[in-house]
């Protein structure tokens, strides 16, 4: 698992397209291929929450996902615009298929909510 440092100014401009292309009718916020079939996705979620989704490219559903709280923008952007594809993302609050969670995105109070 590897998420490269994403510029200030390259994150910003990322997240000004992604809402101009999602209010003109796009699923997603940011599609990202990863070059083996693959893409990372950025998707918008109920109450500015983000979710962090890999997947086929052109496919309807994911491989997995995972969900950042509105207050944690800046880490599911990173993420999305930064992730390897391997492992996990960086900075995730809830990893939905397997009910773990993770207050604040801190890996170390990492715990199963069922």
């Amino acid at each position: 698992m590897a998420t490269v440092e994403v510029a200030e100014a390259v994150l910003t401009r990322a997240q000004i397209l992604g809402w101009r292309v999602r209010h003109q009718g796009a699923d997603y916020l940011h599609v990202r291929p990863l070059g083996d079939g693959r893409a990372v996705f950025l998707l918008p979620m109920l109450g500015g929450n983000l979710r962090v989704a890999i997947g086929e490219m052109g496919s309807p559903v994911f491989d997995d996902g995972w969900c950042y709280q509105a207050a944690q923008t800046e880490q599911a952007w990173t993420a999305a615009l930064g992730w390897d594809g391997e492992g996990e993302p960086e900075g995730w609050y809830r990893h939905h298929e397997t009910g773990r969670r993770r207050p604040g995105g801190d890996a170390q109070k990492e715990y199963r909510y069922w």
